[in-house]
């Protein structure tokens, strides 16, 4: 009887260890996998990762994912489970409120959904106080753009930001106006979280 209770308790922690190892949050940027979507909450489980949500493209053939995991590793191995193509994975664990109307999430009929990528100087973002952020987000509404969300890293030097616009040129012209960079935007109409 004694080995079966050591078994299960060694069967417990090992499995709180995997179900709560999540501490990271990561942005992932991958190639849309073949059809393993069936299996892959399990397999992501099996190494303690946590998906949270994603944005794709259209084709689906580049999607950004936030999942929550204990390690970089644990995330490629995770999507090396879900035969995933990982093209980049940053560490996130920043949120920046874009405290608008647009971080519902919902996109407005004939707006369309984009990811922005951008690298700040260290610094740059350390007066990114509710004032700033509203006139952000009214210089924003002047080129018709709206900021959803942004996920930072620890220094918040880079972000991959939300965005619902008209078009892509809207996007560069409010973040010219607000002097912010942009190192890349992608289009991203199909968004989708864990249930």
């Amino acid at each position: 009887m004694k080995p079966l209770i050591a078994s299960l308790v060694f069967v417990a922690v090992a499995f709180s260890a995997t179900a709560f190892a999540a501490d990271h949050r990561y942005v992932v940027e991958s190639a849309t996998p073949p059809s393993t979507q069936g299996k892959a909450k399990a397999n992501d489980a099996s190494v303690g990762v946590h998906w949270l949500r994603s944005y794709s493209t259209a084709d689906k053939k580049t999607t950004y994912s936030l999942y929550e995991a204990p390690s970089v590793e644990a995330v490629r191995k995770a999507a090396e489970l879900n035969k995933l193509t990982v093209t980049n994975v940053n560490e996130a664990p920043v949120d920046l409120d874009s405290e608008s109307d647009a971080r519902s999430g919902n996109l407005p009929a004939g707006m369309h959904r984009y990811m922005i990528e951008r690298t700040f100087p260290a610094g740059a973002l350390a007066g990114l106080d509710s004032n700033a952020k509203a006139k952000v987000n009214a210089t924003n509404t002047k080129y018709g753009a709206q900021w959803v969300t942004s996920y930072a890293n620890a220094d918040e030097t880079k972000t991959y930001c939300v965005y619902n616009a008209a078009d892509e040129a809207a996007v560069r012209a409010a973040a010219k106006a607000n002097n912010i960079p942009v190192d890349k935007i992608t289009e991203v109409p199909v968004a989708s979280a864990a249930k």
